[in-house]
């Protein structure tokens, strides 16, 4: 028999973008141990400030908020630790560089109106240098302990704000503290490398082992009831590792993982019910899962079950309290990742067949809100376990009663405003909530609302018309099942992303990520790449020639390749610009370029066109998409100037300069040719009318704030632009722009993407509306609709990658998407050492026929619209479009409907009814039984009745004589 955790199929996933909490704004605090806390009322988050600051959201508003985040701005320095009371959840402590620990009453200030809370209940002085961590007592109310970097660990009574004990530990101050079970003991790390077992109420030390050995802080957690706890830290080799040891034996420990060289502190998440360990470190992007069970074993499995990968790093995590969870739709955790601007939830559920029943086996019961201890019962010697409460939806025992905070029942509630949340926004009320009063204690408000929850879970709020409501959030909004946010309507919302066979990939490369500001590009024949190697080179592959490359077939420039650019028109022409300043254009022998031989040298070398005019090395260089031999080129000397091949060596016609007054970081031209759009380090975008003799700049505007610069791109006949950049606080962000309303300085919309530093690559489908996004060094391509719906850019989804990507380039020529797969686009992806083929298909039921609603006539991209000599006379001619529809397909809409489903036929089956010869002779010998049965009893009945007669009187007494 197999002895495992019948937690072991627990599978985690990120919650859809629906369900985050997006538009925070987290601390860069260095030495801030805690981002993110939360209870089953609030969400709280260190917040980036200019002084100690905490944001608080409610736990059930989660997605788009409108209006201002509830801010507690709580130190003068910045909040290192912070903690919700865990018996009362409206109470949160904050402890910080000032050296103070501070108690807040988030409710009273949200009922007196406030936007914001800055005088605390409670102020704990006592410490003299930062604090390191605070930890609450899990069984006596308000006993606090606390360690800083002054030496010192102190136990608080937070009713009084009194100091009960101080502890010194001059080997060296405590970095980390958690209670066990009962409370009675800490275990605490240190500077000095040392586990310590601490009675707090006398302050010895009773056990002392060697700890992690590495200079960074651990961190460590009790595991529940057990006699072990677990450290996270850092060996002599600065590999991160997860040590268990046992709190009756600090001489060794039980066991030892070490997982890698990251330099992130890992925080441990431990489900005491569940006995699963949870992790994270800073700038980790995944969240591992460990079994920690002791069914079947004397010390905890320490096995790891699975792992939960994103694309955003992580700055803390934190996990909601069982109380909070959808127990009935069988989810076992629930984790919150704090990243730069989004808080992201990731669920951890089993499956079940059936989710109408409780499952008493996988929830048992846990920690209430109700104190078993008083502080002064603690004080004075007294140990008690938890008071546990059932999960059971039925049984209705989870009490969320606040014996400290009371309100007056005669005082009126004054109006907030806050905070409105879109997941209940009436649409009669102009996007108001919808919230009802409360005029009752908070205690008997919260029994009332666990008894309505037995009886309805869909009746909403009373609504109150007025704009300036109070934060309160229907508790009853059910977060899983069906999100209460309308869902909009896209063809393309369910595109599915999928690399090619590894067959198909083009391998054994060697590439320069770094050279080139364009890493990768393609057009109908060839795909290249700047590889690593002296004078520049740059592999030109043919398409056909896929799978492993054993000669590598390049252009050599002769210097630094800065850019290059496949011309769609004439295949065979490569652009590259160098660090000499020099434009070179290549043209690619038939056949492709020949392979080395022993009086060759292994690179082609032939230029067809060497044109010399930038004064510094070349940034971009640009085949115009409508004109056929125009190139675009920018340099270092700011400068925009526009070559004609045609006329060799000479062909320069345009140059503009005086313009840009920072490097260029992107060129675009409009679907019709004739306008030019830039964006630059200078933080403006621009548009040229590059034919005009009035300087070319149409109109300009700031665009994003960030010192890297941004790109932009145009988006089609619609004549908007799509830009992506960085902010001030290096946050990616994309922006929405009018091209006829440049002057307003106002983008139609934009919104934030992540904190990742790699630098994104806009690419926009005409014929869909999408424009797909791909940053260098990430592991993704993230898709949005552009339309004219509000907000007008909307999320679709995001085609994730194993590898981190060097660069990506689109295929451009539509005629040659697979339609009868109902692909929509195709990408090649560059790595350190491959190039992969991605497809884009919008899944379909009935594909064998042409689904000519997502693919209408698209731009002839492979012809050119006119020629260099025409476009530079000023010509403006619209492209052509042709058909993708194969000759043997019909069209979606002219197809028949569907077959209906055809009833099933029961075929009637004779069957033969005729005794078999054992059937006959058994009901033989049964008929006979039954006869000899009837007899004997006819008799016995006779014989009773013969006896009646006798005693009714037929037989005088004195016969019986």
């Amino acid at each position: 028999m197999f002895k495992v955790s019948k937690y072991r199929h627990t599978v985690g996933k990120v919650d859809k973008r629906e369900l985050w909490y997006p538009d925070v704004n987290t601390s860069g605090n260095s030495s801030a141990s805690t981002f993110v806390k939360a209870n089953s009322k609030w969400v709280a988050l260190n917040w980036q400030s200019n002084t100690g600051t905490i944001g608080l959201i409610p736990l059930k508003s989660f997605g788009k908020r409108k209006g201002e985040t509830f801010l507690v701005h709580a130190h003068s320095s910045g909040v290192t630790d912070f903690e919700f009371n865990p018996f009362n959840e409206h109470q949160l402590i904050t402890a910080s560089d000032d050296s103070t620990i501070k108690v807040w009453n988030i409710n009273e200030a949200i009922r007196s109106g406030a936007t914001s809370l800055s005088t605390p209940s409670i102020v704990c002085s006592g410490h003299s240098k930062s604090i390191e961590c605070i930890v609450f007592n899990p069984t006596a109310n308000n006993i606090l302990a606390s360690c800083s970097t002054d030496k010192t660990l102190k136990i608080w009574d937070l009713s009084s704000g009194e100091e009960k004990y101080s502890w010194n530990f001059e080997q060296g101050s405590l970095t980390s503290l958690s209670w066990n079970y009962d409370g009675s003991l800490l275990v605490a790390t240190g500077k000095d490398l040392k586990n310590r077992i601490i009675d707090p109420r006398t302050g010895e030390s009773i056990q002392i082992g060697d700890g992690n050995q590495g200079v960074k802080p651990s961190r460590v957690v009790w595991l529940g009831n057990l006699n072990n706890f677990l450290t996270t830290g850092f060996s002599k080799m600065r590999e991160r590792q997860l040590v268990l040891w046992s709190s009756q034996d600090l001489s060794k420990p039980i066991k030892s993982i070490t997982l890698d060289s990251s330099t992130g502190v890992i925080s441990p998440i431990y489900d005491q019910d569940a006995q699963l360990l949870f992790i994270s470190g800073g700038g980790d992007s995944s969240v591992r899962v460990f079994d920690m069970n002791t069914q079947f074993t004397k010390d905890p499995a320490f096995t790891e079950l699975s792992q939960v990968p994103s694309d955003t790093p992580s700055k803390g995590i934190c996990a909601l309290p069982k109380r909070a969870l959808d127990v009935m739709e069988v989810e076992i955790d629930r984790i919150l990742k704090a990243t730069p601007n989004n808080i992201i939830p990731i669920t951890f559920n089993m499956s079940r067949k059936s989710k109408s029943t409780f499952a008493d086996d996988l929830f048992p019961n846990t920690s209430s809100t109700k104190p078993s201890l008083s502080s002064e019962q603690w004080l004075s010697g007294e140990n008690k376990e938890p008071i546990l409460v059932s999960l059971n939806p039925s049984d209705n025992q989870i009490d969320n009663d606040l014996d400290d905070l009371q309100l007056n029942d005669s005082e009126p509630i004054k109006k907030s405003t806050f905070f409105v949340d879109d997941n209940t926004q009436d649409n009669n009320n102009n996007g108001t909530v919808v919230v009802e009063e409360k005029q009752q204690k908070v205690g008997e408000d919260e029994e009332k609302e666990e008894e309505n929850k037995s009886s309805s879970t869909s009746s909403p709020n009373i609504v109150s018309s007025q704009p300036s409501t109070p934060p309160t959030i229907n508790d009853n909004i059910q977060r899983t099942g069906v999100v209460p946010k309308v869902v909009r309507s896209s063809k393309y919302r369910h595109i599915a992303g999928a690399a090619h066979q590894k067959s198909q990939f083009y391998t054994n490369l060697k590439i320069n990520g770094s050279a080139s500001n364009t890493c990768i590009a393609v057009n109908s024949e060839y795909v290249a790449v700047p590889m690593i190697g002296i004078g520049g080179p740059l592999a030109v592959i043919p398409l056909a020639d896929k799978g492993r490359q054993v000669y590598v077939p390049c252009i050599e420039i002769g210097s630094q390749l800065c850019d290059y650019d496949l011309s769609q028109h004439n295949t065979s022409l490569v652009a590259t610009g160098s660090e000499d300043s020099h434009v070179k254009v290549f043209k690619i022998p038939v056949g492709g370029i020949s392979k080395p031989t022993a009086n060759k040298s292994n690179n082609y070398t032939t230029t067809e066109v060497d044109f010399i005019g930038h004064n510094r090395k070349v940034i971009s260089v640009n085949f115009h998409p409508t004109a056929e031999n125009v190139l675009i080129s920018s340099g270092g000397d700011m400068v925009v100037k526009l070559w004609d091949l045609n006329e060799g060596g000479a062909g320069e016609k345009l140059s503009f300069a005086n313009v840009h007054t920072d490097m260029i970081t992107s060129v675009d031209v409009n679907w019709t040719g004739d306008k030019i759009l830039t964006s630059s380090k200078d933080k403006k975008m621009r548009i040229f009318d590059p034919r005009t003799n009035k300087g070319g700049l149409i109109s300009e505007t700031l665009t994003h704030t960030g010192s890297k610069g941004g790109k932009a791109v145009w988006l089609g006949q619609t004549g908007n632009i799509f830009t992506v950049g960085f902010n001030k606080s290096s946050e990616r962000e994309y922006q929405l722009w009018d091209s006829r309303n440049l002057q307003s300085d106002t983008p139609l919309t934009s919104d934030k993407l992540d904190h990742l530093s790699g630098v994104i690559t806009p690419f926009y489908d005409e014929d869909t509306g999408v424009v797909y996004l791909a940053g260098k060094g990430d592991s993704s391509i993230r898709m949005f609709e552009i339309n004219d719906q509000e907000p007008y850019v909307h999320y679709l989804t995001q085609f994730s990658a194993g590898s981190p990507q060097i660069g990506v380039a689109k295929f451009a020529k539509k005629t040659s998407m697979d339609v009868k797969k109902c692909e929509i686009a195709r990408f090649y992806r560059a790595t350190d050492s491959t190039i992969e083929p991605l497809s884009m298909t919008v899944p379909r039921n009935r594909q064998e026929y042409f689904q000519d609603d997502i693919y209408p006539d698209t731009r002839q991209t492979c012809t050119p619209v006119m020629n260099s000599e025409e476009w530079f006379d000023g010509c403006i001619r619209e492209p052509e479009f042709v058909s993708m529809k194969p000759s043997d397909m019909t069209n979606l809409s002219d197809a028949p409907p569907p077959p209906k489903k055809e009833d099933k036929f029961v075929v009637t089956q004779e069957i033969d009814n005729t005794p078999s010869r054992d059937q006959v002779t058994n009901s033989l010998l049964s008929r006979v039984s039954n006869q000899n049965a009837t007899s004997n009893w006819e008799q016995i009945e006779k014989l009773k009745h013969n006896f009646t007669d006798y005693d009714n009187g037929d037989i005088s007494d004195s016969e019986w004589d």
